[in-house]
């Protein structure tokens, strides 16, 4: 068994026919008498004709008319219809008993056994006579109903092969077919984070064995590539700060203040961006380990306090999460962010459900509108027109979309946008509490 799970697919599958159509045929061999209703057929007509000729024998043999009339009376009780009438030429013969099993067969043969859908009725009965004596024996065929033998037919087929069929049926499926449904499921939860992800486990047939070789090395080779990305882009954005610091200096020397703004304006933003860019690359290279998520947030409702923004948190005093700790911060700082250009109180809350922890960010500002809560979750897209009550200047459109991303992609979770009453917005972050095996490709 294991070498013919180690073997190809096509070894499979030819060796699993051969046996599947070797099974049938066999078990066709055995069971063909009794599908066919000829055993059946054949043991009604040896039946019939055995108890016609021991009637008939013992009517022969019976010495008084009393005697002839009990042997009439035993054969009737026995389920035989028949009766004497007195001999005539037309019945004259006597058969022997090869003779006397012909026309039994010949009777029952040609009018059930080979038509089982046909229905007799009593007035349509056969007769046979039989001479005894100075008398003749008048018997009536007996009528079999044609469920006698087509129903046992059906049962026996269920049993004998179309049961053992799907039983076989059934094994070609779960040894071809579950390698690959697990092979599959192995490359949907493909990630870049080595915490997370186990690599493809060469095993059943030749081919998956080959494949999940050559995707190891793919996902090795992907990996790669993701990080010399990353650290390319890393490098990048820091080594723009230095530029943007010798443009600042140079900038305030500027001798008219108009057009010194300007440029101190334009750096900021420049350099908000580059921080906004390594805040992101570093949430994708951080590893997954167990958090106190109790203090993250308190810690992060702490810091914005400081800066005069009014952030409270409501939650357990302890609740440990797995996840990246940067990450979540991020996240939850920039949707806190967001909120502070619009809102005057913000609330961060804490719940834990059965397989999932639930970080709740609430506002009071003026909310938003349904196509609104798609149109966030794109980079660069700023809603600031809809939330007229601003009390800065807005940011670059990517604190929604790289919270969303650091929580479905990077954690596996759920990011969901909604309206809290009487107005405002409630940003909704379910995390897994074991971590989850996530696409980070992106």
């Amino acid at each position: 068994m294991k070498s013919l799970r180690q073997a190809s697919i096509r070894t499979q599958i030819a060796v699993l026919t051969a046996v599947l159509a070797v099974t049938v045929t066999i078990l066709g061999t055995f069971a063909e008498p009794f599908l066919n209703g000829r055993f059946e057929k054949g043991l009604q007509i040896g039946l019939v004709a055995g108890h016609i000729q021991e009637v008939v024998t013992d009517y022969q043999n019976a010495a008084t008319p009393d005697q002839q009339a009990f042997v009439i009376a035993r054969a009737r009780s026995s389920g035989v219809d028949v009766l004497a009438e007195p001999a005539t030429s037309a019945n004259a013969a006597t058969p022997t008993p090869m003779e006397l099993a012909v026309q039994v067969r010949d009777l029952l043969d040609n009018n059930i056994f080979h038509d089982p859908g046909a229905v007799i009725h009593s007035g349509d009965q056969k007769q046979l006579h039989v001479r005894a004596g100075t008398e003749s024996l008048v018997f009536a065929m007996p009528v079999f109903s044609p469920s006698k033998w087509i129903f046992p037919a059906m049962v026996k087929t269920l049993a004998l092969i179309l049961i053992p069929t799907a039983i076989l049926a059934s094994l070609s499926a779960w040894l071809i077919g579950r390698p690959i449904v697990r092979f599959a499921a192995a490359a949907e939860l493909l990630t870049t984070d080595d915490a997370l992800d186990e690599p493809f486990q060469a095993q059943g047939a030749s081919e998956l064995r080959s494949l999940a070789t050559s995707l190891n090395v793919m996902r090795d080779r992907i990996r790669e590539l993701v990080a010399a990305r990353t650290r390319m882009l890393t490098s990048i954005s820091h080594d723009l700060r230095t530029p943007l610091t010798r443009l600042r200096m140079r900038a305030e020397r500027c001798e008219q203040p108009e057009l010194r703004q300007q440029m101190l304006n334009d750096l900021e933003v420049l350099a908000a961006m580059v921080d906004e860019s390594l805040a992101f690359l570093n949430s994708t290279i951080e590893t997954t380990r167990k958090v106190e998520l109790s203090s993250l947030l308190q810690t992060v409702a702490d810091d914005f306090s400081d800066t005069g923004v009014d952030v409270s948190f409501v939650g357990p005093r302890r609740l440990t999460c797995e996840c990246k700790p940067r990450a979540i911060a991020r996240a939850v700082s920039n949707v806190v962010d967001n909120a502070s250009r619009h809102a005057r109180k913000i609330e961060i809350a804490l719940a834990e459900q059965e397989d999932a922890v639930q970080i709740t960010v609430s506002d009071d500002g003026p909310g938003l509108s349904d196509k609104l809560k798609e149109q966030v979750m794109e980079p660069f897209f700023r809603a600031d027109k809809s939330r007229s009550t601003s009390k800065g200047g807005g940011g670059f459109g990517l604190g929604l979309p790289i919270a969303h991303g650091i929580v479905t992609k990077g954690h596996g979770g759920v990011f969901q946008l909604s309206d809290r009453q009487p107005h405002g917005l409630v940003v909704t972050m379910w995390l897994p509490r074991a971590p989850r095996n996530v696409a980070m490709f992106s």
